[in-house]
Formats: C-alpha cells, structure tokens, sequence
C-alpha cells in the first residue's frame, strides 16, 4: 500500500529541502521535527526561542536544546551577530571523555557533575558529525528496535559509547539481547551496559559469551523456582550473581542448590540467599558438588561417630582384672538355703 497527499487538501505548503528527509528523518526526534517544521512553515519570517516555545508548549531551554541540532547540522543558521558561527561551536569542548583515552579502563566513579550530565542534542550533532561509527550504530538500532530513537536513545547509546567505553558492535548485541528479553526500555538498556561495562565486557566474544551465561542462569532459575514456588520470572540482580557463582563458577548442581534451599527453609523459615550461600561455600569447601557427594560426605561423617562413641578410651580395658578378682575369688560366698 502506497500513500499520497489528498488532492482536496489545501494546496498551499512550504518548501523541506529533500537532504532533511535523507539524512536526518531517522535521526532527529519529534520535538526537533516539530521545531524545524514550524520554521520552514513560516519562513520568510524569523521565529526566535520564545515564539517556538509559546506555539508549542515547549520550554524556552528545550527548544533552543532542539534548535542546535540543525545549526550544528547546517540546516540552520543563526542570524545574532554577537552569536559564534556553527562551526565554531561544532568545535566547543565535549562533555564527554573521549573513547580513545577509556580504553581498557572500567569507567571512574567520580561525582563531577560535568562528567555524568546527559549529552544535550548539540553535543550529539556534534558526535555524529565527528564519527560515522556513531551515526551508523543510531541507524541500525532504530531498524533494529523498529522505530526512531529520539533524544532519549540517541543520549542513552552516546553514554554507553563515549562514557562507559562500550565498542558500537557490543552495543548492538546488547540491544537485540534486550530485544529478546522484551525489555527494550531505554533505562533498563543503560543499565545493562553499565553493568557490561564495570565487568569489562568490550569485545563480540565477551559478550557472546556474557549472554550464554545469563541464558543459563535464566534456565536454571526457571527450574528452581519451579521446585521452591518462588514467583518471580526472572532473578533480581543479586540472586543472578549468586546463581553465576554456584552453577557456572563453582559447577554446583541445581539439585544441591535445592537441597540448600530445604535447609535454609527449615532453619530459617524464610527465604534467604545469603544462608543459601553460606551453606553451599561450607560444601563446596569440602568438595562437595552434588547430592551424591553430600550423601557420602555424611555416610562417612556418621560412620566415625559411630566408631568414636564404641570404642574404648585409652584409660581403660574392656574389664578391669581386680576388680574381677575381688568380687568374685575372693569374696566370701553366703549359702542361701532354697526353701522346700
């Protein structure tokens, strides 16, 4: 199915050089579409901030933070004489540090609030411009994800690039995992890859193999809630660390974590991982992987407690010989006549 202008529309229009439907279609969000359109819509006239702002219910400061992606595109210009030429701000000082200086390092935990602040839209012109990786990771997560990402994404994916240090082709996989989850929110994405990034997960193959191990847990936890009744689809943040460590690291059998779990329910009356943990830590310590182990760990624990409860003290004989001799030899026996 095709579509085209209703001919009984007004025909009166304005002229959308076709370079702004090529190339920033995709990439510019609505709010800066909307901004660039009303222009267009006016023109000859000159709108400034406050005009923008009055027709569409926009903030002063949003829309002079949508106007600079097309003046730092070139679409724009600014006609303030006292104002720097785009190019000149195109070269203005990032917020960001530069991928090039981050990697290999985990990223800092400074406070600057420099440092941590959200690229404005500018900034993100200005990246776009500077890197085509960039420009091309935004067009192929939007046909990854089916629609435009916006401001919202286009921020969220330039902090996992430039802040956390996060290559472009992990990021992809980390979006079509996200996908897959249906959990495509631009919030739970951050911190996922805040998470890949503190544990250093910044090639195609960590990644793969980062999501072979959350695919695991993920089975295994689905078991395990199934044996415990526990309702939760997936585990928190916390319990899929616990279950990475029993499983994977420390190749424990689910059965033996369930096993965990009986104990902890019954000496405790309540759910508690960190019990769990501490219970597994003992066996493992002791080498102990499956039910099978355990049970010959505590077939052999009873049998040396039967052995030590039977057997004689270094102290003492089986009988003591005097005692024997002087109560029986030479005892005096008394004759108790039976009566008849």
């Amino acid at each position: 199915m095709t579509y085209s202008l209703n001919p009984s529309f007004p025909e009166r229009g304005f002229f959308v050089p076709s370079d702004i439907v090529d190339k920033h279609i995709r990439l510019a969000s609505g709010e800066q579409i909307k901004v660039l359109l009303l222009i267009l819509g006016k023109a000859p006239k000159k709108l400034d901030e406050n005009e923008i702002a009055k027709k569409l219910k926009y903030s002063v400061a949003d829309v002079e933070d949508y106007l600079q992606y097309w003046v730092l595109t070139g679409v724009l210009i600014e006609n303030e004489s006292t104002q720097k030429p785009a190019a000149e701000k195109a070269d203005e000082p990032r917020k960001y540090v530069p991928k090039s200086e981050r990697k290999g390092q985990a990223p800092k935990e400074e406070t600057d609030e420099i440092e941590y602040s959200r690229p404005s839209s500018a900034e993100i012109a200005v990246r776009m411009s500077e890197s085509k990786e960039i420009a091309n990771l935004f067009k192929e997560l939007q046909a990854k994800l089916g629609k435009t990402i916006g401001y919202d994404g286009q921020c969220t994916f330039l902090l996992l690039y430039d802040r956390f240090g996060l290559p472009a082709d992990v990021i992809f996989m980390l979006v079509d995992y996200c996908i897959k989850l249906n959990k495509t929110g631009y919030s739970y994405i951050e911190t996922v890859g805040k998470t890949w990034a503190n544990q250093e997960i910044d090639t195609i193959e960590k990644a793969a193999e980062k999501i072979a191990s959350i695919d695991t847990i993920n089975l295994l936890w689905n078991r395990f809630k199934a044996y415990s009744g526990i309702s939760s689809p997936r585990p928190t943040a916390k319990q899929a660390d616990y279950f990475e460590d029993w499983a994977i690291k420390k190749e424990l059998s689910l059965d033996l974590i369930c096993i965990a779990y009986d104990q902890m329910a019954e000496n405790t009356g309540k759910v508690s991982f960190s019990y769990m943990n501490k219970v597994l830590e003992n066996w493992c310590n002791s080498g102990i992987k499956t039910p099978e182990d355990l049970k010959k760990q505590k077939a052999s624990s009873s049998a040396k407690t039967r052995t030590a409860a039977t057997a004689p003290s270094d102290s003492e004989a089986s009988y003591n010989l005097e005692d024997y001799v002087n109560n029986t030899i030479k005892r005096k026996r008394k004759y108790i006549r039976k009566n008849t």
